[in-house]
Protein backbone atom coordinates (compact mmCIF):
# COMPACT_ATOMS: atom_id res chain seq x y z
CA UNK A 1 0.00 0.00 0.00
CA UNK A 2 1.44 3.41 -0.89
CA UNK A 3 1.64 5.98 1.88
CA UNK A 4 -1.17 8.12 0.47
CA UNK A 5 -3.54 5.20 0.72
CA UNK A 6 -3.15 5.15 4.51
CA UNK A 7 -4.50 8.73 4.61
CA UNK A 8 -7.45 7.78 2.45
CA UNK A 9 -8.09 4.67 4.56
CA UNK A 10 -8.28 6.78 7.72
CA UNK A 11 -10.92 8.98 6.08
CA UNK A 12 -12.87 5.95 4.80
CA UNK A 13 -12.72 4.33 8.24
CA UNK A 14 -14.38 7.41 9.70
CA UNK A 15 -16.94 7.59 6.87
CA UNK A 16 -15.47 10.88 5.65
CA UNK A 17 -15.41 11.93 2.02
CA UNK A 18 -12.24 11.83 -0.02
CA UNK A 19 -12.80 14.78 -2.31
CA UNK A 20 -10.58 15.57 -5.26
CA UNK A 21 -9.28 18.68 -3.49
CA UNK A 22 -8.40 16.68 -0.34
CA UNK A 23 -6.66 14.09 -2.49
CA UNK A 24 -4.71 16.85 -4.28
CA UNK A 25 -3.72 18.45 -0.96
CA UNK A 26 -2.37 15.17 0.36
CA UNK A 27 -0.45 14.75 -2.90
CA UNK A 28 1.25 18.15 -2.65
CA UNK A 29 2.10 17.73 1.04
CA UNK A 30 3.61 14.28 0.64
CA UNK A 31 7.29 14.50 1.70
CA UNK A 32 7.10 18.30 1.93
CA UNK A 33 6.91 21.02 4.56
CA UNK A 34 4.96 23.79 2.87
CA UNK A 35 3.58 27.20 3.79
CA UNK A 36 0.00 28.05 2.92
CA UNK A 37 1.19 30.05 -0.09
CA UNK A 38 3.28 27.12 -1.35
CA UNK A 39 0.29 24.79 -0.95
CA UNK A 40 -1.91 27.31 -2.75
CA UNK A 41 0.55 27.58 -5.66
CA UNK A 42 0.97 23.80 -5.95
CA UNK A 43 -2.80 23.25 -5.88
CA UNK A 44 -3.35 25.99 -8.47
CA UNK A 45 -1.13 24.00 -10.85
CA UNK A 46 -3.55 21.09 -10.33
CA UNK A 47 -6.58 23.31 -11.01
CA UNK A 48 -7.64 23.98 -7.40
CA UNK A 49 -7.75 27.74 -6.89
CA UNK A 50 -10.52 28.39 -4.36
CA UNK A 51 -8.78 29.76 -1.26
CA UNK A 52 -11.74 28.99 1.01
CA UNK A 53 -11.65 25.35 -0.06
CA UNK A 54 -7.92 25.20 0.65
CA UNK A 55 -8.36 26.68 4.14
CA UNK A 56 -11.33 24.43 4.89
CA UNK A 57 -9.48 21.32 3.76
CA UNK A 58 -6.39 22.22 5.78
CA UNK A 59 -8.53 22.73 8.88
CA UNK A 60 -10.32 19.45 8.21
CA UNK A 61 -7.08 17.48 7.69
CA UNK A 62 -5.55 19.00 10.83
CA UNK A 63 -8.65 18.07 12.82
CA UNK A 64 -8.35 14.50 11.51
CA UNK A 65 -4.64 14.44 12.52
CA UNK A 66 -3.64 13.83 8.92
CA UNK A 67 -1.80 17.16 8.70
CA UNK A 68 0.15 18.98 11.41
CA UNK A 69 1.01 22.65 11.70
CA UNK A 70 4.60 23.59 12.43
CA UNK A 71 5.76 27.02 13.53
CA UNK A 72 9.33 27.61 12.48
CA UNK A 73 10.98 31.04 12.52
CA UNK A 74 7.58 32.74 12.83
CA UNK A 75 6.33 30.93 9.73
CA UNK A 76 3.58 28.32 9.71
CA UNK A 77 4.29 25.15 7.73
CA UNK A 78 2.09 22.14 7.08
CA UNK A 79 3.24 18.54 7.05
CA UNK A 80 1.58 15.15 6.66
CA UNK A 81 1.46 13.09 9.84
CA UNK A 82 0.10 9.58 9.34
CA UNK A 83 2.63 6.92 8.43
CA UNK A 84 5.26 9.58 8.06
CA UNK A 85 8.45 7.59 8.53
CA UNK A 86 9.91 10.43 10.61
CA UNK A 87 7.07 11.20 13.04
CA UNK A 88 3.41 11.01 13.91
CA UNK A 89 0.86 13.76 14.35
CA UNK A 90 1.69 14.27 17.99
CA UNK A 91 5.43 13.88 18.44
CA UNK A 92 8.27 14.80 16.16
CA UNK A 93 11.58 16.63 15.90
CA UNK A 94 12.39 19.06 13.10
CA UNK A 95 15.78 20.52 12.30
CA UNK A 96 15.81 23.82 10.42
CA UNK A 97 19.05 24.57 8.62
CA UNK A 98 18.99 28.36 8.63
CA UNK A 99 21.53 28.70 5.80
CA UNK A 100 19.20 26.94 3.36
CA UNK A 101 15.80 27.03 5.15
CA UNK A 102 15.68 23.28 4.63
CA UNK A 103 13.54 21.41 7.15
CA UNK A 104 14.48 17.83 7.94
CA UNK A 105 13.08 15.41 10.47
CA UNK A 106 14.68 13.18 13.04
CA UNK A 107 13.03 9.90 13.88
CA UNK A 108 14.54 8.67 17.09
CA UNK A 109 12.17 7.33 19.70
CA UNK A 110 15.05 7.44 22.22
CA UNK A 111 14.58 11.22 22.34
CA UNK A 112 10.92 10.88 23.30
CA UNK A 113 11.63 8.08 25.77
CA UNK A 114 14.32 10.22 27.42
CA UNK A 115 12.00 13.23 27.72
CA UNK A 116 9.24 11.10 29.24
CA UNK A 117 11.66 10.00 32.00
CA UNK A 118 12.40 13.55 33.18
CA UNK A 119 11.32 13.66 36.85
CA UNK A 120 9.23 16.84 36.45
CA UNK A 121 7.14 15.06 33.80
CA UNK A 122 6.78 11.74 35.61
CA UNK A 123 3.23 12.36 36.86
CA UNK A 124 1.97 13.94 33.65
CA UNK A 125 0.36 12.41 30.60
CA UNK A 126 2.21 13.96 27.66
CA UNK A 127 -0.17 14.77 24.82
CA UNK A 128 2.63 15.56 22.40
CA UNK A 129 6.29 16.40 22.13
CA UNK A 130 7.34 18.77 19.36
CA UNK A 131 10.88 19.98 19.12
CA UNK A 132 12.35 22.38 16.58
CA UNK A 133 16.10 22.71 16.36
CA UNK A 134 17.62 25.69 14.56
CA UNK A 135 21.05 25.04 13.08
CA UNK A 136 23.63 26.51 10.72
CA UNK A 137 26.25 24.72 8.66
CA UNK A 138 29.61 24.58 10.39
CA UNK A 139 32.24 26.80 8.88
CA UNK A 140 35.32 25.05 7.65
CA UNK A 141 38.61 26.89 7.67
Amino acid sequence: MDSRESYFNKLRKNNLRITNSRRAMIDVLENNHLTFKEIQNALAKKGFTNISTIYNNLDFLIEQKIVVELYINDTKYYDLAIDNPMHNADSHVHVVVKDTNKITEINNTDIFDYIKQIPELKDLHLDYIRITIGARKKKTY
